[in-house]
């Protein structure tokens, strides 16, 4: 059997053109809406919620059995409620984010319990949901990865404003990111300072600025597929003004730290943000677990959807872990860029 399952949200088309590239490795991609329920009214779901049930001698999603598919690809969790409250709301319309924040948990919990129970029952997840921990409390991943020995700015997570002006005093030049999920980063100005206190009402990550450039580096399995230097022009958050993109060919040192951060963290795929300050030295900024691939141009993402796909199809077919491995391949500027496989 080749059944990849892939789980997204629905109408994604990165989904969509993950699934051409498993065809065209001799999968049989099996595409699933990763929201159960769908519809925030229960009444509706006859109509085009999803549905999934999980017993000893079930595993049905979406109508579809599962059972016995040995390779699972997570794109995203697809949350319905905002994880904090909105900044203004009436008594009846807190009520009502209340309970449906609690009908979110439900979700998750019957989301993780599924896909955790399809590894235990033999299929490679990747990535498993628990990976997710890294992306969604940032904090904590750079105390491990420093404790681990790989470089990482200056790093302070804090509701503190007193802490959070020694810090500034300790290091300089600041920015200021979520701790969670993705959000945009931009460098603690002169007008900040005196609003310091404001950290009191949402805690927030704060790292030291180092000045340098931004590469996006894709691993699959152990393999440094991409790495792309991001062109902005200079701005902060390079992903809010990309120019382009070039090709980063990175010491084989650096991309086995890479690798081996990634094997610590549990992932099968990824893609880390790191920065190269002007001596040329790395440091880790961020590692993505179910990385966005749509804001890269089609020619660079699609070199990183067919290893992806390479290595689940590998798994598929029932492939020892060292044989998938093996089945990856690096890209470099000497391979030719293939047609993009159609979609099904």
């Amino acid at each position: 059997m080749t059944k990849v399952a892939l789980f997204a949200d629905r109408g994604s088309v990165r989904s969509a053109e993950i699934a051409a590239c498993v065809t065209a490795e001799g999968g049989k991609p099996v595409v699933l809406d990763i929201q159960l329920g769908g519809l925030q009214r229960p009444e509706d779901n006859a109509s085009g919620g999803v549905a999934a049930t999980l017993s000893s001698g079930t595993l049905r999603w979406q109508g579809i059995d599962v059972e016995g598919i040995r390779a699972v690809h997570v794109r995203c969790t697809a949350p319905r409620v905002l994880p904090a409250l909105p900044a203004v709301l009436t008594s009846p319309a807190h009520g009502a984010y209340r309970t449906a924040l609690l009908r979110e948990q439900e979700f998750n919990a019957a989301t993780w319990s599924f896909l955790e129970e399809m590894a235990a029952r033999g299929a490679v997840v990747v990535n498993p949901l628990t990976a997710w921990i890294e992306h969604d409390s940032k904090g904590q991943l750079h105390e491990k990865l420093q404790e681990w020995g790989f470089s990482t700015p200056p790093t302070l997570s804090t509701s503190d404003p007193e802490r959070l002006r020694a810090f500034i005093t300790e290091v300089g030049r600041v920015v200021v990111k979520p701790a969670v999920g993705i959000g945009s980063t931009r460098v603690v100005g002169e007008s900040d300072l005196s609003r310091l206190d404001e950290v009191l009402l949402c805690p927030a990550l704060f790292q030291s600025f180092i000045e340098g450039e931004t590469i996006r580096v894709h691993m699959v399995g152990e393999t440094i597929v991409l790495a792309l230097r991001v062109l902005s022009d200079g701005h902060m958050d390079s992903r809010t003004h990309v120019k382009g993109f070039e090709y980063v060919e990175l010491p084989a040192v650096e991309q086995a730290n890479l690798v081996a951060a990634g094997r610590r963290l549990g992932l099968h795929y990824a893609a880390w943000d790191i920065i190269r300050d002007r001596a040329g030295r790395i440091y880790y900024l961020d590692c993505n677990p179910g990385p966005s691939l749509m804001w890269i141009d089609s020619d660079h993402r699609r070199i990183v959807m067919r290893q992806l796909a390479r290595y689940l199809v590998c798994h598929a077919r029932g492939k020892t872990l060292a044989e998938a491995l093996a089945g990856v391949d690096a890209w470099r500027p000497s391979h030719r860029l293939q047609a993009a496989p159609q979609a099904q």
